[in-house]
């Protein structure tokens, strides 16, 4: 019995020893509690001896192109299901309707018209790959420039800034010091001085020195006429000193002194 349910389920299925065939491998059986086994991809339940014989069924095959383009699972990846036909598929790279079925699937992606777009479409991905490493190449150095910039940009701004820092230190010491020499060495202004010091009699008063400044300014006209006389009277002991000479004058001083002793 189990011998004549396998040669159905081959005979049936009319595809083995088919180029494409299982495509997609053994279908999955799980062991349920009653005995019997449940096949993962379909959900279909079956006794122990019925799985090889429904492993090559149309139903199974069918069964497994369908989990296969759910789950996106090569090389389903690459076709999409009809929207106007469920027994047919859509090629992503050529556009064309394949039937679904492991051996159109297979009979199409061994065209050259599959290869040769297939290759193309690698090659434009392997460019792409390569566009983005060189832009992410380029972005990586010219960061790196911007970033060696800023640094020296910064760095100079530094030293200008401790350069003026600097110099308004010195600049304020300066005037600092400036002032304090200004304090120290402080000199009155010329024709004046702190002591109100006139060259006259310094043992008298101010208000003693002014008095006999106005007295004097007070006198009547009488001044001038006094300093004269008196510079010639100056003039007349100057030529009787130059006349008599010197001598005679110290002679009369010992004279004096002699007598006195």
């Amino acid at each position: 019995m189990g011998k004549k349910a396998s040669g159905v389920g081959e005979e049936g299925d009319g595809s083995t020893g088919k180029e494409g065939y299982k495509l997609l491998g053994n279908p999955t059986f799980k062991k349920l509690e009653n005995g019997r086994f449940k096949c993962v991809q379909t959900g279909h339940e079956l006794p122990e001896h019925a799985r090889d014989s429904y492993a090559h069924s149309k139903h199974c095959r069918l069964g497994l192109i369908d989990a296969a383009l759910s789950k996106n699972k090569p090389p389903l990846n690459m076709f999409n299901q009809d929207p106007l036909n469920r027994s047919k598929l859509i090629c992503k790279l050529t556009g064309d309707t394949v039937n679904k079925s492991e051996e159109h699937i297979w009979k199409h992606m061994s065209g050259k018209r599959f290869l040769r777009m297939l290759e193309k479409k690698e090659t434009e991905t392997e460019m792409e790959g390569l566009e983005k490493q060189v832009e992410n190449e380029v972005a990586k150095k010219t960061d790196s420039k911007a970033n060696r910039r800023d640094k020296k940009k910064n760095k100079k701004k530094e030293i200008e800034d401790a350069s003026k820092v600097i110099s308004e230190i010195r600049d304020s010491s300066g005037k600092n010091s400036g002032s304090e020499d200004d304090d120290e060495f402080w000199m009155p202004p010329v024709g004046a001085r702190w002591d109100n010091d006139d060259g006259g009699d310094r043992w008298g008063s101010g208000s003693e020195s002014e008095e006999e400044e106005e007295d004097a300014i007070g006198q009547d006209g009488g001044t001038e006429e006094d300093n004269h006389d008196a510079g010639e009277l100056s003039k007349r002991a100057k030529r009787m000193s130059l006349e008599i000479g010197p001598s005679s004058f110290a002679s009369r001083k010992k004279k004096k002194k002699t007598s006195a002793t």
